[in-house]
Formats: C-alpha cells, structure tokens, sequence
C-alpha cells in the first residue's frame, strides 16, 4: 500500500481517518475499529464466514476495504477478532460467577444447578445484547461445523480454560458418572444453549405460536432444569443399554429461579 506525502496509506485518503497510531487520532482510530468490527459481526452471522467479503463489510460499513486491510491484514485476523471480544466476555462472566460459587461453598462442592445456571446464563444474557449480541451467538453456532480448525483454535483459545473449570467442578457433583460421560453430557448442554440462543430453531412452528425463541427467560427457565436432569441421569450400562434409575436419576430437579 503506498503512502501519501503525510504517512497516511493512500487507500485511507477518501475516509480521512489518519491510522491509528496517531495520538491525534486515536479515538477516531478506535472508532472506526469499531464500526467495522460491529458491522463484519452482523455480515459473518448472515453470510458465514467462507461467503463473507471486504467487499461485502465495505459496503455494509461504508468504510473503504483499504482500512479493513490496514486494520486487520486478513479476514481470518478480522474474524478472530470478532469472535474474541465477546467470547472473551462470556468466559469472564462464568469464571466470575464459578469463583463467587467456589467461595460461598467452601471446601464442599458447589450444587450441581448452580453450575449450570452459571455456565448457561452468560450465554443466554449475550443474546439479549442487542443485534449484536444475537448475531454473535449466530457465529458461535456456526463455528461448530463451517470454520474447521480455526473454529476449535478459536473457541479452545476462549472457552478453553472456563471450560475445564466447569468440568472439573461438575465432575465433583456428579459423583455417580465418570469423567467421560460427563463430558458426553456437557457437551450436549453446549450444543442445547447454542441452538437456543441463536433462535435458529422452529420453536414458534411447531409450538404453533406458544413459545417465543427471543424469550432468553424463558429458555434459561426451560434449559436450567433440562440439563440438570441430563447430568442427574444414570449413566449407561457397558452394552449401552440403559441402567436402572438410580436414587441420583430420580432426584428432584431444584425448582427454576430467575436470574
């Protein structure tokens, strides 16, 4: 990219925006970061990211795709940054939630429910944050099956470490399964939260107008006791045929509280 006689890379001149390393620019640097992160966010979870284009950012932001390439270099680097600044968001929110649990239930483990309403809530919360919110619960749904290994990188790189927190913790209070069946079984309360939050599903189709996808109380009211009872379940037998219900299987399931 050539430079003007000023330093500023010639493909920035139409949008005026000095680059970002300019004190007296920064907040307008930081601006235009934002915009382009905010609009790249609600075109990757309508479009995917293979389908997705500067082109098509450009156009939707009215930013040059002059800045997207000084900004961001790649669309790879662009998507990982939008991925991260909410993702980053959710991890903190849990592992937040899972130290006040830790601390209120000292040496004891901490209650089953409890973990899963803290693992759940953050997610469910972000897909009220707006377009913005929603869309990026999108992405993370599609994350699962269409970016390959930079979607395991990229969701590793997040939920890495919260994740194991979590499953180290509900292994304590699920005493009756082991270790992988528990993983078996967090990995489906994952799946159930992304289909949720991303109001994806048919739910207002087959409930014939009864139940609202956008209702995110509702869902954490509905998924909250869901899980619970999938974690409370005993665990199969070694044919895979299912065991006689345990005395942890026939648990109550604690009654919903709102968040």
């Amino acid at each position: 990219m050539q430079a003007t006689k000023s330093g500023v890379p010639a493909a920035m001149s139409a949008t005026q925006e000095p680059p970002p390393d300019a004190p007296s620019a920064r907040t307008s640097a930081s601006g235009v970061r934002e915009r382009l992160l905010d609009a790249s966010e609600l075109l990757f979870a309508e479009l995917g990211y293979a389908a997705c284009t500067f082109r098509a950012i450009s156009a939707q932001s009215g930013i040059n795709q002059g800045l997207l390439h000084y900004y961001f270099t790649s669309k790879q680097n662009l998507f990982t940054e939008v991925f991260l600044r909410r993702a980053h968001v959710i991890a903190a929110r849990r592992v937040t939630l899972l130290d006040a649990a830790e601390a209120q239930s000292g040496a004891g483990h901490v209650p089953l429910e409890t973990l899963v309403r803290h693992f759940l809530t953050p997610a469910l919360e972000m897909a009220q944050q707006g377009e913005g919110g929603r869309a990026f619960v999108r992405i993370h749904s599609q994350l699962r099956g269409e970016a390959g290994d930079l979607g395991l990188a990229l969701r590793r790189q997040a939920f890495g470490a919260s994740t194991e927190r979590y499953v180290s913790a509900l292994c304590a209070a699920c005493p009756h399964l082991s270790a992988e069946a528990v993983y078996w079984r967090f990995n489906f309360m994952v799946g159930s939260y992304l289909v949720v939050s991303s109001q994806a599903g048919r739910l207002e189709d087959y409930s014939g107008g009864a139940c609202a996808a956008s209702n995110m109380q509702a869902a954490l009211d509905q998924l909250v006791p869901f899980a619970i009872a999938g974690f409370l379940a005993a665990p199969p037998a070694a044919n895979g045929a299912p065991t006689a219900p345990t005395a942890l299987a026939n648990a109550k399931v604690p009654s919903r509280t709102r968040v």
